[in-house]
């Protein structure tokens, strides 16, 4: 899905909670009708029964899931309680009509529990599922019920007024909430598939919040990946197929590695969750990389679960350093051939702009003559990294698979010379131009 897309809801998601409301609102006239047939004191009778179905379908929403483990289990088990509800009321009904039951106390005590209580109480219990189900859908894919839910008990007050005084029996009626809700769980098992499960696999505590890798999927789309986040900042995706390409830094590093025989060295800015250092001291024997990271966790969490064979130390090909990252700029010894930004990294503090003068000074000063600055990735949004004053750009840019995002490499350098060759399944749009 492209950046700023619009979310589009699934198409009948509203219908499984507009069944339920329907199904409640019938339950509940239906209940009204049987209790208070040829019954005495009306009035007293109605506000018992209103309170108890009002109360009972307050306790089913509030009983609502408390987090969205093991989600889509707990709501089958509440749909097919439902539906077990309504049958027993059906039956209850039906011997409570043709006077099988009698008039006792503790008859009409179990008519109030089976024919108004549980049924809203059930009811109330699938609706807040629907509720928790849409709240913890991170795609934005599912609308909340509370809408369709109403409108569904507004079309079941209609249906029942209609129908009742031509139905042999009240309770024929509470067959009719069977086949809704029964519609209304196919339906739901459609719409579920466009929901985005999330599953936390670890976390860790940093300065400035906490570090965790999440498990994300989406079966409607046949889409997995496991994402590494900073707070609400996403440092790295991966799709779980293996199939997919390779990451942006990889493929412009393994295209800007010279030849075997010539050294070479590069700075990666946030690179603690980056699979590319890792890769160009493997394929390249005289290149000399160093990485710098704001958090330790971020370097754990990469090597743990994306496999960046990284670790904070000082290595003689291989180093890595955390940090506060304008310390850490300051303490790299200059002749540098390749700095890469990894915009990602930099988006919590506030993007590359966040980087001190000095910083940004020492950097230039310290890049060889035929140097190159790397930015990326850069998704479409407004804005872009400051172009040095005297130096040339070039842009390139690839549609993420899996993700639908469009990720832009953005080179600079400051000498007039052959550009390269285009990446590999990125494409150039632009050189020497407005990167806006």
């Amino acid at each position: 899905m492209g950046a700023g897309a619009e979310v589009r809801p699934p198409r009948f998601g509203f219908l499984p909670a507009l069944l339920v409301g329907a199904s409640a609102a019938v339950g509940a006239e239906v209940a009204i009708a049987i209790l208070l047939y040829d019954g005495a004191g009306m009035v007293r009778s109605l506000t018992t029964i209103l309170a108890v179905e009002a109360a009972a379908f307050a306790g089913g929403l509030w009983s609502a899931p408390r987090g969205d483990h093991d989600l889509v289990e707990r709501l089958r088990r509440r749909w097919l309680l439902c539906m077990l509800v309504y049958f027993a009321a059906a039956v209850f009904g039906t011997l409570w009509s043709i006077e099988v039951l009698g008039e006792a106390r503790w008859v009409q005590g179990a008519g109030l529990a089976v024919l108004a209580a549980l049924p809203l109480y059930s009811a109330g219990n699938v609706l807040g599922g629907l509720a928790v189900a849409a709240r913890t859908d991170l795609g934005r894919r599912l609308t909340a019920p509370g809408s369709a839910a109403a409108m569904g008990a507004a079309c079941g007050f209609v249906f029942t007024g209609f129908l009742l005084p031509r139905a042999p029996m009240p309770a024929s009626l509470l067959v009719a909430c069977l086949v809704m809700l029964s519609l209304g769980g196919m339906i739901f098992g459609t719409v579920l598939a466009s929901r985005t499960d999330v599953e936390e696999i670890s976390r860790r505590p940093a300065r400035s919040g906490s570090v965790s890798v999440l498990a994300r999927r989406r079966p409607a789309d046949d889409v997995a990946s496991l994402e590494l986040r900073e707070d609400m900042h996403i440092r790295r995706v991966m799709p779980f197929e293996r199939t997919l390409r390779l990451p942006w830094d990889v493929v412009v590093a393994r295209q800007l590695l010279p030849d075997l025989d010539v050294s070479i060295r590069v700075v990666f800015i946030g690179g603690g969750a980056s699979s590319a250092p890792q890769a160009i001291v493997s394929e390249h024997p005289l290149a000399r990389v160093d990485a710098l990271e704001r958090t330790g966790a971020v370097v754990e969490l990469g090597r743990d679960h994306f496999g960046t064979g990284l670790a904070i130390a000082r290595g003689d090909r291989l180093s890595v350093f955390a940090g506060n990252l304008d310390d850490l700029i300051e303490s790299l010894e200059p002749g540098f051939d390749i700095v890469v930004f990894d915009r990602a990294a930099l988006a919590p503090i506030g993007g590359v702009s966040a980087l001190s003068k000095a910083s940004v000074t020492r950097l230039k000063a310290g890049l060889n003559p035929r140097g190159l600055f790397v930015w990326g990735p850069r998704r479409p949004e407004p804005g872009a990294p400051e172009i040095p004053d005297g130096w040339d750009h070039a842009q390139y840019e690839r549609s993420d698979a899996g993700r639908g995002d469009t990720q832009v490499v953005l080179l600079c350098r400051g000498d007039d010379g052959e550009w390269p060759e285009a990446f590999d399944g990125f494409r150039r749009v632009s050189t020497r131009g407005s990167v806006r």
